[in-house]
């Protein structure tokens, strides 16, 4: 898979698609269960690894599919860069 990697305002956005941890604690994958997200900025040409951060995205029900958390990790990002999202800021990146 490639990775996707998006940039907005200086920012780069690398979305993180992972799939959803039962409650019961047991390991493996169930694509059934859906997938959780997380979304990791920096600024364009930085280390993601080492100069960026990782917000998780917070729902209460998986996403259904990888593409549709990849596009709420993406939006997710632009509305934190933008400072629309309450608690939660990349202005000392």
């Amino acid at each position: 898979m490639i990775p996707v990697v998006k940039t907005y305002k200086g920012f780069e956005i690398h979305p993180l698609v992972y799939p959803r941890r039962p409650a019961d604690g047991t390991t493996g994958r169930n694509a059934d269960a859906g997938y959780d997200a997380s979304v990791r900025i920096c600024r364009v040409g930085a280390n993601p690894a080492a100069d960026g951060r990782v917000f998780r995205l917070q729902y209460f029900l998986p996403f259904d599919g990888t593409g549709k958390a990849r596009i709420a990790c993406m939006a997710h990002a632009e509305q934190l860069i933008d400072g629309r999202v309450e608690g939660q800021s990349v202005a000392d990146l």
